[in-house]
């Protein structure tokens, strides 16, 4: 069974950059760098910029490059659309740019020698200030829903419990471990959900560890997740209390009914 889809995250993003002309430094491969940036609604995701005002290289000196970084662990596609303005020397380029790994764009904006021309006005009052404003859009897996409704067919719950092969997660407790369908806990608790979607450590170990409850407690939330009638409903008042205490962090709303 597929438990995954894509879907399309955008991070609008602007930055105003102001440069000393002392930081301009005029020696090849030198670079200045922009402070890093977290994506603000994609958590996993760092950006940030340079300018390397005497190339990056021997091979292109007395070429200033400005570039763009994006930095990101996980399996998405990223595309950046941006514009780039310098106001007072009246200079702006646009780019768009894709890729599927880590993203690295770099163009040769203008010559050094311009870059210091005090006519052209790239740096006015001893400094060189750098407007960018564009959008993120981030391609990335999300955990697929097949059913929006709690109230799944018993023989279908039950059956989905005992296919180990197919689980994807496992929570350790104190040396135990239970293991479960990411799909099942994000439909059950938006904490999880968060913690899929964030690249969260976690996340790309699919593996939790919850040192604050009992294996018993957690095992059979977990399972309650699936089907009540696989957890034990003997359960004593303080049993009962301490899973809702684990439902709660959880915000798992609709087990706390079946208490």
């Amino acid at each position: 069974m597929k438990s995954n889809s894509s879907k399309n995250i955008q991070c609008p993003f602007t930055l105003q950059w102001p440069i000393p002309r002392s930081h301009l430094k005029d020696e090849p491969g030198k670079a200045i760098y922009s402070r890093a940036f977290i994506a603000s609604n994609i958590p996993s995701v760092k950006y940030y910029f340079a300018i390397f005002p005497n190339g990056f290289s021997l091979r292109n000196r007395e070429q200033t490059y400005l570039s763009l970084y994006l930095e990101y662990h996980e399996n998405i596609k990223a595309e950046a659309k941006f514009k780039i303005s310098i106001e007072t020397a009246n200079y702006q380029c646009e780019e768009n740019h894709v890729s599927e790994k880590c993203l690295r764009w770099g163009k040769m904006c203008f010559t050094t020698e311009e870059l210091f021309d005090s006519e052209k006005r790239f740096i006015v009052n001893g400094e060189m200030t750098i407007k960018i404003e564009g959008v993120l859009t981030i391609e990335k897996e999300e955990i697929l829903k097949p059913w929006k409704s709690g109230n799944f067919d018993d023989s279908l719950c039950l059956t989905l419990w005992n296919q180990t092969e197919s689980k994807d997660f496992a929570i350790s407790v104190k040396g135990q471990e239970i293991t479960a369908h990411k799909w099942v806990l994000a439909l059950r608790s938006p904490v999880f959900e968060k913690m899929f979607e964030s690249g969260m450590k976690e996340a790309k170990e699919n593996k939790v560890e919850i040192p604050d409850f009992s294996f018993n407690i957690v095992e059979s939330a977990i399972k309650r997740c699936y089907h009540q009638n696989l957890a034990n409903e003997s359960t004593s008042l303080e049993t009962k209390m301490d899973m809702l205490q684990f439902f709660e962090k959880y915000d798992i709303q609709l087990l706390n009914e079946i208490l």
